[in-house]
């Protein structure tokens, strides 16, 4: 009888579990341990950035006394959500926000950390975020059958974590504004330095992924010399590093107070912002991907000459990155879920007619034709869009970091399709990858009870080995695993990642690829020497490219600089002055230009898109 009561309560506590409670830096927080894992979710990372700290950068939490309940999800940052499905939105969200939850297997052990940065265009999103009935990023089954310690983090959003305004920069200590969310992620890495090992973690293993939002903000972070050393790995997934030139959200900043009812000195405008409620910070914004499943993120963190001395491509360019091995790729139909379901061969058609500059339009039309069903057209246009955005800004990114460090890079491509038959239609959409490297995938409507198949099961292990392995070693493969081979840009072999992975295949989509590049005006990176990288001065960049009304000129000190316009006939259109970097393109036709960029280092040409 005895032995069966101790076996009862064993079995009670194992279900109900059992409080634990570790000391960081701010003081105690109480966790729960249950299946072998404890979790601590909601720990103040950093100070809450209310009242006067709205619009600064994270300063350290004050701490408190006794015990915290480290037990609940924290509120999400303040936001206007939307899905797929939903055009309108729905505000939400908290000003004291910046928290970060932890699932450890052993408390007392030294394992690999993985730190995870949710997406959602840097407007939306949370660490607590739930779709079909589950918490994507629930850190519990990846913990426990990856052996790693799961930490995941929140950062400010929208206009709260990027605004750049005249007003702020008069604050600002270093006289730049904007990055507010960049820096809660810094605060949030620095915290698991201090801390981790007290949860079991260790922390010179510490591997930094994120998908989409999450992922530009690991490959800024790459490029961010306030960053260096708070992670040694980087899983990058359906996205490239990118930031908003400087000047362009300035003048957006400008505009976003005014149009709030700022008015007066820029100080007197940032006093009227900072006591508005955050409800009315986020209530205008709209999604961060349109109905056509084009990326539209209006707020993003900028290159300010202070945080970020370059654009982080140009950093990798150059190796000027923080060299660390890395993860990158994307999935095969990234916008499926985005794409309205009737999508017709003229709908096809008139998007590139609309959009494509006129010397492409027969070579994307080849690539992606139209067909003669509703269905043969949008699964084109649902290519086009996924490969436009993704898969050849991933190829650029493993292309440059692979030619400019020893560490080693890997690319995959996710081509899985879920097997419930309502979604298969679908294919491989954004984000859809998450559910199985967090393998909450069964836990869902959809995936759950008999729902849950062997492919599932096949597809939720080997996301966990890989990604664990990698956080382990810095390389994916280990024992039973298909062999990943590692990436070279002479090369492009990559990893397709399904319920049976191939690794043999070379050369991704290398066509679009290729077409996508030059119509972006991609310069090919090439292998720089640390001797060398004071040669890379000759680089410049005009961007953002695609641009609508203002382009931003990147690029070494040089006063004597200049920047010739030309139409695709090869007519001029203008000439800047000497020194100029700011170009006002309102007067110029949408379609394709090629600008030729002269400067004491030589002569450069870049083609320009203007949207």
């Amino acid at each position: 009888m005895k032995k069966m009561l101790t076996m009862g309560l064993w079995l009670y506590t194992m279900a109900i579990g059992h409080t634990q409670i570790v000391n960081t830096t701010y003081g105690a927080v109480q966790g729960l341990t249950q299946d072998g894992v404890s979790s601590f979710l909601g720990i103040p990372f950093a100070s809450p950035p209310v009242g006067p700290l709205r619009w600064k950068p994270p300063i350290p939490h004050p701490g408190w006394t006794g015990v915290r309940s480290a037990q609940v999800y924290p509120p999400a940052c303040p936001q206007k959500t939307f899905s797929p499905t939903d055009s309108v939105g729905t505000v939400v969200g908290s000003e004291d926000c910046l928290y970060l939850n932890v699932w450890t297997p052993n408390l007392s052990g030294s394992l690999p950390v993985i730190v995870f940065i949710h997406g959602g265009g840097n407007q939306q999103g949370s660490i607590g975020q739930s779709l079909l009935n589950t918490r994507i990023y629930e850190g519990k089954h990846l913990a426990q059958r990856g052996q790693v310690v799961v930490v995941t983090v929140q950062y400010r959003l929208a206009a709260l974590g990027n605004l750049v305004h005249p007003g702020l920069e008069e604050e600002s200590t270093y006289g730049k504004a904007g990055n507010y969310g960049t820096l809660d992620l810094v605060a949030a890495l620095q915290w698991v330095q201090q801390n981790i090992e007290r949860f079991g973690g260790d922390p010179k293993r510490v591997t930094l992924f994120g998908e989409s939002a999450g992922g530009v903000n690991t490959g800024n972070l790459m490029a961010m010399p306030a960053a260096e050393g708070l992670f040694h790995r980087a899983i990058i997934q359906s996205a490239a590093p990118r930031l908003k030139a400087y000047a362009v959200a300035r003048l957006e900043g400008v505009d976003f107070a005014q149009k709030l009812g700022a008015t007066g000195t820029p100080a007197q405008q940032v006093a009227y912002l900072r006591a508005l409620p955050p409800d009315s910070l986020v209530r205008d914004d709209v999604s961060p991907i349109s109905s056509g499943g084009v990326a539209q993120g209006s707020w993003q963190p900028v290159q300010d000459n202070y945080w970020f001395p370059q654009a982080p491509l140009d950093a990798m360019r150059g190796g000027q990155h923080q060299p660390m091995p890395l993860i990158i790729g994307s999935n095969s139909e990234e916008m499926s879920l985005n794409v309205p379901p009737v999508f017709t061969p003229l709908m096809l058609q008139a998007f590139v007619q609309s959009t494509i500059p006129a010397p492409y339009r027969q070579q994307v039309l080849a690539l992606y034709p139209p067909g003669t069903t509703n269905e043969q057209a949008r699964a084109s246009y649902v290519a086009l869009v996924s490969d436009a955005q993704f898969t050849a800004s991933t190829r650029r990114v493993a292309n440059c970091v692979s030619q400019n460090q020893t560490q080693p890079v890997w690319r995959y491509f996710f081509t899985f399709r879920h097997t419930v038959p309502s979604l298969a239609p679908y294919g491989a959409y954004h984000g859809m990858e998450l559910f199985y490297v967090f393998n909450t995938w069964e836990n869902t409507l959809f995936g759950s009870g008999p729902l849950f198949s062997p492919a599932d099961d096949s597809v939720q292990q080997l996301m966990v080995r890989y990604w664990t392995n990698f956080a382990r070693t810095g390389d994916p493969n280990g024992q039973g695993l298909t062999s990943w081979p590692r990436y070279e840009g002479n090369t492009d072999c990559y990893m397709e990642l399904k319920a049976t992975p191939n690794g043999q295949f070379c050369g991704l989509r290398t066509a679009q690829c290729d077409l996508w590049d030059q119509i972006a005006g991609f310069l090919p990176c090439a292998s720089i020497s640390n001797d060398e990288a004071d040669a890379t001065a000759s680089w410049w960049l005009l961007y953002p490219n695609p641009a609508q009304e203002r382009l931003h000129l990147h690029g070494p000190t040089d006063p004597s600089v200049q920047v010739e316009l030309f139409d695709v006939w090869g007519r001029w259109q203008w000439t800047s002055p000497p020194g100029e970097r700011l170009f006002d393109l309102s007067a110029q036709p949408c379609g394709l230009y090629l600008a030729r960029i002269r400067s004491a280092g030589g002569l450069q040409t870049q083609w320009v898109i203007r949207q």
